[in-house]
C-alpha cells in the first residue's frame, strides 16, 4: 500500500518491537516447523523472523531520524529486563501465539512508548503462526506447543517497511544496563 501524503512523499509501515536471543529464535523456530508437520503453513510465515510487537505506525519517509529521537527519548531510563514465556494460545483472529508475562518492566515499557506514540500493542505475546482456523488447531495437541522461558531484553528495534517489501531494520536501541 503505497500513498502519498499532501506532500507528495511515500507513507512507511513502522513497527518497534524486541527481538529474543538465539535460544528463544530457535526454539519459537523448532514450534512453527512442528505446526507446519500438522497444518501447512506460508513460507511468508515460516520465514518470519521471531519477535514481540510493541508498537505500530505509518508515518512519511522523511520521519526516520524524529521517529528514532522519539523512540531514544521514550526509551531513556528504561533498562534491561527480562521476558517471560509462559504457554501457548490461540486467539480468534487465527493467532497462536506464546503468552508473555506481563511484568511491571513490560507495563513501563508500554507506558513509556504510549506516551510518544500511537499502536502500541497491549497485549504483548510471540507469534507462532497466523490465521490457523479452530478446526485445524483441534487437529494437533497444543501440549506439544507449551513452552516456559525467558530472555534479557537488552535492546529495542525499529524496522520499517515499504508497501510488500520485508521489514528492514532502521535502527537498534540499546537499553541502559542494570544498576
Amino acid at each position: 500500500m503505497q500513498q502519498l501524503d499532501m506532500f507528495g512523499s511515500e507513507l512507511h509501515e513502522y513497527l518497534i518491537c524486541v527481538e529474543p536471543d538465539q535460544q528463544t529464535t530457535n526454539k519459537v523456530i523448532q514450534l512453527k516447523h512442528l505446526l507446519h508437520t500438522s497444518i501447512p503453513l506460508s513460507d511468508q510465515v515460516l520465514k518470519s523472523k521471531p519477535h514481540i510487537s510493541l508498537c505500530y505506525f505509518e508515518a512519511s519517509d522523511f520521519s526516520d531520524e524524529l521517529i528514532i529521537l522519539k523512540i531514544k527519548q521514550a526509551l531513556a531510563g528504561i533498562e534491561c529486563f527480562k521476558i517471560g514465556l509462559n504457554g501457548c494460545e490461540l486467539w480468534n483472529n487465527g493467532s497462536f501465539i506464546l503468552k508473555v508475562d506481563h511484568t511491571e518492566s513490560i507495563h513501563m515499557l508500554q507506558k513509556q512508548l504510549s506516551a510518544h506514540f500511537k499502536g502500541v500493542v497491549q497485549t504483548l505475546h510471540l507469534t507462532i503462526a497466523r490465521t490457523i482456523s479452530r478446526k485445524q488447531f483441534a487437529d494437533f495437541s497444543a501440549n506439544d506447543f507449551q513452552y516456559s522461558g525467558n530472555f534479557s531484553c537488552d535492546s529495542i528495534v525499529l524496522l520499517k517497511k515499504s508497501g510488500n517489501t520485508p521489514y528492514q531494520l532502521l535502527h537498534r536501541i540499546l537499553l541502559s544496563s542494570m544498576k
